[in-house]
């Protein structure tokens, strides 16, 4: 048994990943969230109602864990730079209050914290995938965060207080978003599509990215429950580019007919316009490759949304 303790089990990640360790372990799970109110029914296991800027609330929560699950981010790469002092005190100090309980406690618990693949590292000309290994030089409060997060893990693994473990995650999808979201672009199209709404692009139509589905980032992150070292960085992405117009062409062969574009460029102007993860370390040194192709995760994700259409339909004649 892992006593298992998650962070952001109510986002867009987080509730995915909850519902799959519910289905494929027996470990012992415990959330903490701000308010009883947000509880779901995917919540299996010990639901800890309280705040991450409240230390007690902390080693409450941290208490007899074995692994830690660090999901819990608010904004986004397009959104973090609009009120930085904010961002900074939305993220960053709730994060360090976690890591200062951990240390008084004094378990030395397994962390394994979600990172970003495609905010944190500097821009590349040459269009090779990133290792682990190359520079980084964010562009947005966002990843600067992100990256500081991973910069003290190190050092608390250096001090002896965790061991960690950081996935820098491609581009997920896999469910759909709400319409009004500014990240997620598969997800949130395809909630547009539902509605018969336009979809909405933020940057340029051009801009590359690595999608990867949310089953297949699961698959890793229960992986990394099991150390390799104290501490260690792992991409989490397909090797394969995407640009925003080739998601969009996917999206509309796979609806079948095509739909309306509202396009938004002027909010996404920093955007990174490449991003794309070698993941060949994730399949070395932890059997970790992904499984499901881009093509293939968004038909999936359209026929059960036709499934549901077609129950409901059942259900009211």
């Amino acid at each position: 048994m892992t006593p298992t303790g998650i962070l952001g089990a109510t986002g867009f990640i987080g509730s995915y990943f909850c519902r799959h360790l519910a289905a494929c372990t027996d470990w012992p799970l415990r959330f903490l969230i701000r308010s009883a109110a947000r509880k779901s029914p995917f919540l299996a296991g010990e639901v800890l109602e309280g705040d991450l800027l409240s230390r007690p609330d902390c080693e409450r929560f941290a208490s007899g864990l074995d692994v830690i699950y660090y999901l819990a981010h608010a904004n986004t790469p397009l959104n973090s730079d609009l009120d930085q002092p904010a961002d900074a005190a939305l993220n960053l100090l709730p994060f360090l209050n976690q890591l200062d309980a951990i240390r008084r406690l004094g378990n030395k618990p397994h962390l394994v914290y979600f990172s970003s693949g495609g905010a944190v590292y500097a821009p590349r000309p040459t269009r090779v995938p990133y290792r682990e290994s190359d520079p980084c030089a964010p562009a947005s409060s966002y990843g600067i965060l992100k990256l500081t997060a991973e910069h003290y893990l190190r050092l608390a693994v250096e001090r002896g207080e965790l061991t960690a473990t950081v996935l820098r995650v491609g581009n997920a999808y896999g469910t759909l978003l709400p319409e009004y979201r500014t990240q997620g672009l598969i997800g949130v199209a395809l909630a547009n599509l539902l509605h018969g709404k336009p979809v909405s692009v933020f940057g340029n139509t051009s801009n590359v990215r690595d999608y990867v589905h949310l089953q297949d980032v699961c698959a890793m992150a229960v992986t990394a429950s099991a150390p390799r070292r104290p501490f260690d960085i792992v991409n989490v992405g397909s090797g394969t580019g995407h640009s925003v117009s080739d998601v969009l062409s996917i999206v509309q062969d796979c609806h079948g007919a095509p739909f309306p574009i509202e396009m938004k460029s002027a909010c996404g102007q920093w955007l990174a316009d490449w991003a794309v993860l070698d993941s060949s370390y994730a399949k070395d040194e932890y059997g970790w490759s992904p499984a499901i192709g881009l093509r293939d995760g968004v038909a999936a994700m359209l026929a059960d949304w036709n499934g549901e259409l077609r129950a409901e339909s059942t259900l009211e004649r």
